[in-house]
């Protein structure tokens, strides 16, 4: 079966075929709905944030700028809708993170798997201690993978700022996770 290409897809998207537009958003549904409640900690409001991504990205797709990363668009849209969500809901300070890309360890006996559930709930704990941006910046960065232009393009500033959030945010983890752990060093 012919596989049209992110070009190809955007075109009869624009051209009002509403399967192709599908098609297009099905590879980043699931990351950027893991983006938001990563941020938001609750589902629903995760969903609502995607679901207002979503409409930006049909609204505004005929300004989309072929060539360019339509990942790091869709992303960048997603961020901006999250950060507008939390300014309407007053949500900068209290923010509560979860850090769910883990990967669920399989074939653990049940002490293995207690540990794996203690150290997600450490992880959690130490990334309350983030600043909304040096959240934002290490999920995109560490969580999802991006690199650091990927990460600087989706948020509009330089990979210096981005370098220098993501450091902080590192440095904050491992001084936290080295509260929990004690003296310990961690790496991350």
């Amino acid at each position: 079966m012919w596989m049209k290409s992110e070009d190809e897809l955007i075109d009869a998207a624009l051209s009002g075929d509403h399967q192709s537009f599908e098609l297009l958003l099905h590879p980043y549904r699931q990351g950027i709905l893991n983006m938001a409640y990563r941020v938001t900690d609750n589902l629903e409001e995760a969903k609502e944030i995607c679901q207002e991504a979503l409409i930006k990205v049909y609204r505004y797709l005929g300004k989309f700028k072929k060539g360019r990363s339509f990942k790091n668009w869709i992303y960048k849209i997603t961020v901006n809708s999250t950060y507008d969500f939390l300014r309407k809901k007053k949500k900068y300070e209290d923010l509560l993170e979860s850090q769910k890309s883990l990967a669920a360890s399989t074939g653990h006996g049940p002490e293995e798997q207690l540990i794996d559930k203690e150290i997600k709930l450490k992880i959690e704990t130490s990334l309350q201690t983030l600043s909304s941006k040096e959240k934002i910046i290490f999920l995109l960065r560490d969580g999802e993978g991006f690199s650091i232009k990927e990460t600087s393009d989706v948020l509009g500033c330089s990979s210096i700022s981005v370098r220098a959030h993501l450091s902080r945010a590192r440095r904050k983890i491992r001084e936290k996770l080295g509260e929990i752990y004690g003296e310990r060093e961690v790496n991350l």
